[in-house]
């Protein structure tokens, strides 16, 4: 990996922090231990997004750019990481993220494809050791393919945990919308496609990341995740094709819970078996009270 001293880079990679002092090393020993050719000038810039644990120190000890934003949020941090990067492509990932070797290699391959934009990897869990963490890899919460393919009415897009885009097409789309705190990864995609190009999925460019592990943690994960998720459908109303949009699948999922608990609590095979369903019901409430409470705010009826 080449300082910031070398030639003007080719590739950029953007990380926000917020209060990680324990991330700072896993992350940037795995970010600057990539496999890269002797000719890929790569920077690594940092954004402390107002740490007050002592991230900001932390970050300082290793060959990165470290750059301040004061605006609290990951699309404000990004935003400035963004602008005091010189690479042609900028390669996102996320403080709480361990990305593999051969990760960069493998998600700007495509970018030899002169009107690639957008491509994105794989992300999964650091350890299914805990309960919560095994669930929300089972259930698919952070799955790359179903973003690209699968995401019920939504078009591609990739989480900024493991992604790359063109420089110059991020600033052409505006940069993040640094009013959005979830799902600002999905509205800058849309509006970068928009400018006239590809999107490409590189399934041999893993990241590793730190899933919730607390009921708690579940939790909160689903509220923003709905909540982010209407914010975006008001926004992009335009490109679904339709006015509302109800979670089907979760409501009949709540009615049935309770049975489904105590079913698994008396006849599961093991600890998580048993509690399988409990995280279940605990993601789907925290979602769909975040699509409520996103709704409500932004006056969509997303339910």
């Amino acid at each position: 990996m080449n300082e910031s001293t070398s030639p003007t880079p080719h590739i950029s990679i953007v990380i926000p922090f917020y209060n990680r002092v324990a991330e700072v090393k896993p992350c940037l020993d795995a970010v600057l231990g990539q496999n890269l050719p002797e000719d890929l000038f790569v920077e690594v810039v940092c954004v402390d997004n107002g740490s007050t644990d002592g991230t900001r120190e932390e970050l300082t000890k290793f060959p990165v750019i470290v750059i301040d934003c004061q605006r609290r949020g990951p699309a404000a941090a990004r935003n400035a990481g963004i602008a005091a990067a010189r690479g042609s492509i900028i390669a996102f990932t996320d403080s709480d993220c361990m990305p593999q070797p051969d990760w960069l290699v493998e998600l700007i391959a495509p970018f030899e494809e002169a009107t690639m934009l957008i491509t994105g990897g794989v992300i999964k869990a650091r350890t299914l050791e805990v309960g919560a963490a095994r669930f929300a890899e089972e259930f698919r919460v952070l799955d790359q393919w179903s973003f690209f393919t699968e995401a019920p009415g939504f078009p591609p897009f990739f989480a900024m945990a493991n992604c790359a885009m063109k420089r110059q097409a991020i600033l052409d789309a505006g940069g993040f919308d640094d009013s959005l705190w979830m799902s600002e990864d999905a509205d800058l995609c849309w509006r970068v496609l928009d400018v006239g190009g590809k999107i490409a999925f590189c399934p041999r460019a893993l990241v590793r990341h730190s899933h919730r592990t607390t009921f708690d943690g579940l939790f909160r994960w689903g509220i923003d995740y709905g909540n982010g998720s209407a914010q975006v459908f008001a926004k992009h109303r335009d490109r679904f094709g339709k006015r509302a949009a109800i979670a089907w699948d979760c409501y009949p999922a709540l009615a049935a819970a309770p049975l489904i608990i105590l079913w698994n609590l008396i006849f599961g095979g093991n600890p998580y078996e048993r509690r399988r369903p409990i995280y279940e019901a605990v993601w789907r409430t925290g979602y769909l009270w975040g699509r409520w409470k996103g709704a409500l705010k932004n006056r969509v009826p997303y339910l």
